[in-house]
């Protein structure tokens, strides 16, 4: 499947590949939410899926080849109009598929019990190991590749990166994809949470914090003269000043923070190579987190 320019068969393009409309209640999201999914456990672990998710309809609605050769419940994410249920389809089907390390027993005791996300008893002894960003790049892969489309991943580890290195690898995924993963670490920092439309980031907002999440990239405003980033997460749209979020990035609780986004292509090498080269993630990272500095560019 060649890559194609995101200007081509404009008519199959999503109107805004991140609306997400409940047929039932007409009430519309700004990307998916991991409160969708059927069990406690993997409402608990099931950011990382919502954010792959939401990247591939990104770029499915970018890539019409990619969209044509899609099978099954990935070619549902392409659709011009994503309802909810289809939606949560999908992420339960990527969720099975691709590997979310969930504890045996415990599982059981939340997904039965009366166990919210966010719960005091959760943040201590937590359902799931959840996914790390070498799972979700491995599993999101096989997951693409067994439903017709072969996807080549693009990774930068963002701890300690430079201010202009991070940004400018911001826009390149959004020009190349459409959005981004967005891996938080140990490292919190703040974002802005909109209560109004879905998508909609001109109204009041709320603060909060983000920490060990994965979140959706999916747009850079100019405010004042400086980036702000917004973010897709829990359904809503979310800003973070690029300052802000780039300042959490320069410590060693950011060892394994990450940006990556995606393109599709046909080299079954590439993507053979890119499975290899996953296993490299975490040691880097780690290693970068104990030298205090960035250990390769």
């Amino acid at each position: 499947m060649a890559e194609q320019s995101a200007k081509t068969d404009l008519g199959r393009l999503c109107p805004d590949p991140f609306l997400i409309v409940d047929e039932d209640t007409g009430e519309k999201y700004y990307g998916g939410s991991q409160s969708w999914f059927g069990r406690n456990s993997m409402t608990f672990a099931g950011c990382g899926i919502i954010a792959a998710a939401n990247t591939v309809r990104a770029l499915l609605c970018r890539y019409p080849g990619a969209y044509r050769e899609a099978r099954g419940n990935l070619k549902t994410l392409g659709n011009v109009i994503l309802t909810k249920a289809e939606y949560i389809k999908v992420i339960e089907s990527m969720y099975r598929r691709m590997f979310v390390a969930e504890l045996p027993l415990l599982n059981l005791i939340y997904d039965k019990g009366n166990y919210k996300y966010g719960s005091r008893l959760l943040g201590c002894v937590p359902p799931s190991l959840g996914m790390n960003s070498e799972s979700l790049v491995r599993g999101l892969l096989r997951y693409a590749e067994n439903r017709g489309v072969l996807l080549h991943d693009v990774y930068l580890s963002a701890a300690y990166v430079e201010y202009r290195k991070g940004l400018e690898f911001i826009r390149e995924g959004l020009d190349k994809n459409g959005a981004l993963i967005l891996l938080t670490s140990f490292n919190r920092h703040p974002v802005t949470l909109y209560r109004g439309n879905a998508w909609d980031i001109s109204g009041g907002g709320y603060e909060s914090e983000i920490k060990t999440h994965f979140s959706t990239i999916t747009d850079i405003i100019e405010e004042n003269g400086e980036p702000l980033i917004k973010l897709s997460t829990w359904g809503r749209a979310a800003t973070v000043p690029y300052r802000v979020l780039h300042a959490a990035w320069q410590k060693r609780l950011a060892y394994v923070s990450a940006l990556i986004y995606f393109v599709p292509k046909r080299s079954r090498a590439l993507y053979r190579a890119d499975m290899r080269k996953t296993a490299l993630f975490t040691p880097i990272s780690t290693l970068q987190s104990v030298l205090g500095r960035r250990f390769r560019s």
